[in-house]
């Protein structure tokens, strides 16, 4: 059977699925926006297309063709999996007419135009709407990665309850990166919290910053790490982080990421953007770290409060720097949480994601 998996940018986070599809006897070809090295490396099959991240109706066109011409080069039965927005959007309609390939699609979140309430957005939202129940009839089957974004399509009538299913995060390789973090370290006297993620708004940096100066201010000296390369949309700048310098240092992007949470003690991510499920919180279960995320869809599906950590309102730098003195005053808190958290990130042990993707890609298949 043949798969192929569709992105863009970050396509070989695909990689290490990809080996497993392999070891079941699957023929695995991967298309992105990245360069080739790296598929080359793995000896996985790899195509090249073109995309603007920014809404260009001439450009869109062309990728829509452009991947159209890709998807007519394939065998009969073969089944393309998209993720990310625009692949999930475009495939469907690149694919009209198309009786070779089985379109499938994994949502991985709903995005910025459902993480904040303003006119623009439903308006935006609206559009969304419309669209996708326009390229409904065109897919075969849609994954979601929580609950909230499943529930939000079925009541919406934006696909029937018989073509899609909740398959929690792309999975992880858990045995693998507890591995990566059994190295040896040396680790401050000092509580230490840890932020990783793109720096923008959405991801609560200002909200953590802002808490961290509270701590501060009320005489709690934790350390406090930020990991992550600054994005375009400017949302959050040098300037603005230089500012918080006092309080936390910030790393800039590192490959050492499993290190970094060894060194640590609390993972925190004050997320307000709609993901489908943060693979940082599941990499910091793996590490055992206690959590403090916001009680957004996706972050609720891994972290339940007072069992593996601590759940926050979003926008709401006090009420994260209260959960924060909480456990950092509390170690006993810390090594519980971080006991379950390692029982808890088993449910997205990436070789059930396999298995659940292999029962849906066989059933497709049997239509």
């Amino acid at each position: 059977m043949k798969v192929v998996f569709l992105g863009t940018e970050d396509v070989s986070a695909r990689i290490e699925i990809s080996k497993f599809f392999q070891d079941i006897g699957y023929e695995i070809e991967i298309i992105g926006t990245e360069k080739e090295d790296k598929f080359i490396k793995n000896n996985i099959k790899y195509q090249k297309y073109n995309l603007n991240r920014e809404l260009n109706i001439i450009d869109d066109i062309k990728t829509i063709l452009e991947l159209r011409k890709i998807l007519k080069s394939f065998p009969n039965n073969t089944i393309i999996h998209a993720f990310d927005t625009k692949p999930t959007m475009y495939l469907p309609i690149a694919s009209i007419g198309l009786k070779n390939i089985k379109v499938v699609r994994t949502i991985t979140g709903m995005g910025r135009i459902f993480s904040e309430d303003s006119i623009k957005n439903k308006i935006l939202r609206n559009i969304y709407n419309i669209v996708q129940k326009t390229i409904s009839k065109n897919i075969d089957f849609t994954i979601f990665q929580n609950e909230n974004d499943y529930n939000y399509f079925i009541q919406n009538k934006l696909i029937s309850i018989e073509k899609g299913e909740i398959v929690k995060s792309s999975g992880l390789n858990i045995e693998k990166f507890k591995l990566s973090c059994q190295e040896e370290v040396q680790k401050s006297e000092k509580i230490t919290f840890i932020l990783v993620s793109r720096i923008v708004k959405e991801k609560g940096i200002l909200d953590y910053l802002e808490a961290a100066k509270i701590c501060y201010e009320n005489g709690y000296e934790y350390n406090f790490l930020l990991v992550g390369q600054l994005d375009t949309d400017g949302s959050i700048t040098k300037e603005i982080l230089d500012n918080y310098s006092k309080y936390v240092n910030y790393l800039g992007r590192r490959e050492d990421i499993p290190k970094l949470l060894k060194q640590s003690d609390i993972f925190v991510l004050p997320t307000y953007y709609r993901e489908g499920v943060p693979r940082v919180l599941l990499e910091a279960s793996a590490c055992g770290k206690a959590i403090i995320t916001t009680n957004m869809p996706g972050c609720k599906d891994v972290v339940i409060d007072e069992y593996n950590g601590k759940l926050v309102n979003i926008k709401d730098s006090k009420d994260l720097s209260e959960k924060m003195i909480y456990l950092g005053e509390n170690k006993d808190k810390i090594e519980k949480f971080g006991q379950n958290a390692k029982e808890k990130v088993k449910e997205f042990d990436i070789r059930k994601v396999v298995s659940k993707y292999d029962k849906i890609y066989q059933e497709l298949l049997k239509d």
